[in-house]
């Protein structure tokens, strides 16, 4: 019985610890599980916190360099052929002049390139010697101030009538360009450190060279002992050629202008086609040629190349038309723009292109010789030119595509 007695005692004693214990081990579980499972925010900070402080510090990758692109646009127009009669109508009362109705409707657009391109035709030789017509021409430099504020800013001053002033319209031409830094010149010089200066020049991260040539001045020759006076290239085609193969190794671009061919004919001749090559050869990446008064071809030499215009014909004129020609012919020039684009890659090549080449036509139209006035042909109406559709047309098939027919039209 004792022995019984005391398993009874010690269940009870068994059951006794297991009621005291049991709400202290329920409590302890339910503070204990609350604990362990936090909040999902408090899971995804602690996450995050892991996560950063295991991985290692990364330093910003340094993207690789990519080609360096640069571009410059350019304009052009022909032969400022500025007569007396154009004179005459642009001179007001007191003596000055206003360009702006004869001139605005081709030149409105030269300010939105970054070079914008024109022969002066008559030479700028000062008012003091004469405003004169054909064959020694003078015009006012008004017209040069005209221009300037138009945003032309490259200007060819070797042609045909360089000397109709001889070397006192040289000295004078030059006095006026001068007074113009901003304004890159070339054909014409008064010294002969003037005519070996550099011909490279910079623009928006590209170097190009430009140097202007003609055939020769109309028979007047260079005062003996200046014949740096004027770059004349007949005779002096292997000192050209030189200097364009030179510029070629000096700058991304070589524009060459040049002043040749036989005048009132829309087809370059045996010279103009030979020298072209030439010049293509040697390193010319832009022929810009006048001389005709009419238009010309449109051509690439050398497989893309070289871009040669071989006559921008007439900005303006106020020839009277010859009977080896015709007086829309005469009136008709070409204006044209491009883009130069030069890439500088990683490894430090270059390479240089011609791209969105664009052409189009303008007209000179004339009351009798007496006002005057220039737009585009898509600016005419037949009250000014009757007819002026189909002879647009015409020229663009004809002549502007005569060579290669890929040239887009339209400014």
């Amino acid at each position: 019985m004792a022995k019984r007695r005391h398993l009874r005692k010690s269940i009870r004693n068994t059951l006794l610890i297991a009621v005291c214990v049991l709400p202290i081990a329920l409590i302890w579980l339910f503070f204990h599980q609350g604990q362990s499972e936090e909040p999902e925010y408090h899971k995804k900070s602690s996450e995050t916190e892991t996560h950063e402080t295991e991985l290692p510090f990364k330093p910003e990758e340094t993207p690789e360099p990519g080609p360096e692109v640069h571009t410059a646009s350019l304009f052009m127009l022909g032969d400022a052929l500025v007569q007396v009669n154009n004179s005459d109508y642009a001179r007001l009362p007191d003596g000055s002049y206003d360009w702006h109705p004869m001139m605005d409707g081709i030149t409105d657009i030269a300010h939105n390139y970054d070079l914008s391109f024109y022969n002066q035709e008559c030479i700028l030789g000062g008012d003091e010697l004469g405003i004169t017509a054909f064959p020694h021409f003078n015009c006012p430099q008004s017209f040069g101030d005209y221009m300037i504020e138009r945003g032309f800013n490259l200007v060819s001053t070797a042609n045909n009538h360089s000397l109709d002033k001889g070397a006192a319209g040289i000295e004078g031409s030059d006095a006026y360009w001068k007074k113009h830094p901003e304004i890159i010149t070339d054909g014409t010089y008064v010294s002969q450190e003037d005519h070996d200066a550099s011909i490279i020049h910079e623009i928006n991260g590209i170097t190009y060279a430009f140097t202007a040539w003609t055939y020769d001045m109309n028979g007047n020759l260079c005062p003996e002992g200046r014949e740096y006076m004027v770059n004349q290239y007949r005779g002096y085609e292997n000192e050209m050629l030189d200097l364009v193969q030179r510029a070629d190794k000096e700058a991304d671009f070589v524009i060459v202008s040049i002043h040749w061919g036989t005048e009132y004919t829309h087809n370059p001749d045996e010279e103009q086609l030979k020298l072209a090559q030439q010049l293509s050869d040697a390193g010319a990446d832009l022929i810009i040629g006048n001389h005709a008064h009419n238009i010309q071809p449109v051509q690439w030499l050398n497989n893309g190349k070289t871009l040669c215009f071989y006559a921008l014909g007439n900005l303006i004129n106020g020839q009277t038309y010859p009977e080896y020609t015709t007086y829309d012919d005469v009136n008709t020039g070409m204006g044209a723009s491009l883009i130069l684009n030069k890439t500088v890659n990683p490894d430090g090549s270059v390479s240089t292109s011609i791209s969105n080449v664009k052409i189009d036509l303008l007209y000179t139209w004339t009351n009798q010789y007496e006002s005057f006035g220039s737009m585009w042909y898509k600016n005419l109406d037949d009250s000014i030119f009757p007819g002026y559709q189909s002879f647009y047309q015409n020229l663009i098939d004809n002549v502007v595509h005569a060579y290669d027919d890929s040239f887009e039209i339209g400014l």
